[in-house]
């Protein structure tokens, strides 16, 4: 089924939330992942004037994550962590599809106004994306973090519960970009990771999910104006 077809019926922008089973990481999981998978999510860092990680040339000593966290409901999260030695570093970067028929001007705006009230973000960058027979914008914006995020908590979760690609797919959707996708390099080293999540509708409840699920979500919330309810 067409992605354009089903974003249709779309019409909410809560957060989501799931009960997800848990694996260890494959120490040979080098990917790629299914192109299915990277549709949106390469088009996200192209407009915000990244380079796709599979693609990227880190040089020796240096790593990067990227955990990919999409559900039912915008906009998605997206978290870059960067670590040079004994440097940690990380940013929040949400990102949302807004799809069209005939014109890229005709492409619905209510998820714009929608972060823009409920997010303290930057600018909002946009690319016009294609794959098969789907046309969007790709929109994306940094959030605005408050407090000392715990970078070096997300990488230790990120070693204790990556989930390998071929494992734990809830059969409720059918649609792969839905779940949590953890991508890794480390010099010339790339492996990606990803599962679905069951679909929920509101806040994520105290203890349901993996932990790095609650942790994105929790990170999220940080850069939030007020209570998320519902699009406008």
């Amino acid at each position: 089924m067409s992605r354009l077809t089903f974003a249709a019926t779309l019409l909410l922008v809560t957060s989501s939330a799931s009960i997800a089973q848990q694996a260890s990481f494959a120490a040979n999981d080098t990917g790629p992942a299914p192109d299915a998978i990277f549709e949106s999510k390469d088009a996200a860092v192209l407009s915000a004037g990244l380079t796709p990680l599979a693609k990227s040339s880190l040089k020796k000593g240096e790593r990067e994550v990227r955990i990919w966290y999409s559900g039912f409901g915008n906009p998605q999260y997206l978290v870059i962590i960067r670590q040079t030695g004994a440097n940690v570093s990380g940013r929040l970067v949400l990102y949302w599809d807004q799809y069209y028929e005939s014109s890229p001007k005709n492409a619905d705006t209510r998820v714009d106004n929608f972060v823009r009230k409920n997010y303290d973000c930057g600018a909002i960058t946009k690319r016009d994306s294609h794959f098969g027979e789907d046309s969007w914008i790709s929109s994306t914006c940094e959030a605005a973090l408050k407090g000392s995020p715990d970078w070096k908590a997300f990488l230790a979760e990120v070693e204790a519960h990556a989930l390998p690609q071929s494992t734990a797919a809830d059969e409720q959707s059918d649609d792969p970009n839905w779940g949590i996708t953890i991508e890794r390099r480390s010099g010339t080293i790339y492996g990606a990771s990803h599962y679905r999540t069951a679909l929920t509708f509101g806040a994520p409840e105290p203890g349901r999910g993996p932990k790095l699920q609650d942790m994105v979500n929790a990170l999220a919330a940080t850069a939030k104006r007020g209570p998320v309810v519902a699009q406008h």
